[in-house]
């Protein structure tokens, strides 16, 4: 299996942890600057939050196994190959309105990105990514402050217009999608700007679910800004959809990251 948003590659790392919760809209502040060496964790940088981060910067700005602490220790930050990573190949969605809620799916990131980079955090009993229990973690620069604002502000519109469900069709009958709702959910704090919703979709079309289980399977996702740079979070758990979420901290561990918040 394969690190991206198709539903066949990454699942919940955490046997039912609660996640991170919070009202969005934190108080603002820059992106976070690289670790200074021995995995501490970094210092608040004095870049403009307009200047769009190279993927290398990126890179700098992800947690890393000196930043999951308490309920995340045991968890490990992999760095997925280039074979580990696939996106959706140009679905559209049924709808013009539902079309930014599916760009998330063909390349991650809201669309407008830069450049994006991608981890997954691995849970105790989560190994090896092709076992499909994890979290995918994605930090996205954008053109301008403006520019990544404008593309979470098209992720809250397309959620409020499409709760009741959407198709998204790909290039080939198999790579076809059809989420049955989109819930809102809480957004986390401590960004400029922050989104949260779940992709449901039902397992019981082509997917073999065991009994007593919840045919639903929802796909959280988690969107938070700081200045022109945006973290996206990622989780399901096609094994028992009913425990899907992410592990505890883990959301807010990234934002503090980005953001050079200090604990």
């Amino acid at each position: 299996m394969v690190l991206g948003v198709s539903v066949a590659a990454c699942g919940s790392g955490d046997e039912g942890a609660g996640g991170d919760g919070g009202s969005g809209g934190g108080t603002s502040k820059k992106p976070a600057a690289a670790d200074k060496g021995g995995g501490e964790p970094s210092a608040p940088a004095t870049d403009d939050a307009e200047r769009t981060l190279t993927a290398a910067e990126l890179e700098e700005l992800f947690v890393t196994k000196a930043d999951l602490t308490g309920p995340l220790k045991d968890y490990v930050v992999e760095n997925p190959g280039p074979d580990e990573v696939e996106t959706s190949d140009s679905m559209k969605a049924s709808g013009s309105e539902c079309q930014p809620l599916v760009d998330t799916l063909n390349e991650v990131a809201p669309a407008g990105a830069s450049a994006t980079e991608r981890r997954a955090v691995m849970g105790p009993a989560a190994k090896r990514l092709e076992e499909g229990l994890g979290s995918q973690v994605a930090l996205s620069s954008y053109k301008s402050e403006a520019a990544a604002a404008k593309a979470l502000e098209a992720l809250e519109v397309a959620v409020a217009d499409c709760g009741d469900g959407f198709e998204a069709t790909g290039a080939k009958a198999e790579d076809n999608q059809s989420f049955t709702r989109v819930d809102k959910e809480r957004a986390p704090q401590g960004a400029d700007q922050s989104v949260a919703y779940d992709l449901v979709g039902d397992l019981t079309d082509g997917e073999e679910v065991a009994e007593d289980l919840s045919t639903e399977m929802p796909m959280k996702f988690v969107y938070a800004r700081s200045g022109s740079t945006v973290a996206m979070f990622l989780t399901y758990n096609p094994f028992d959809p009913a425990k899907t979420d992410f592990p505890t901290g883990l959301v807010d561990a990234q934002i503090a990251k980005l953001t050079g918040a200090t604990a």
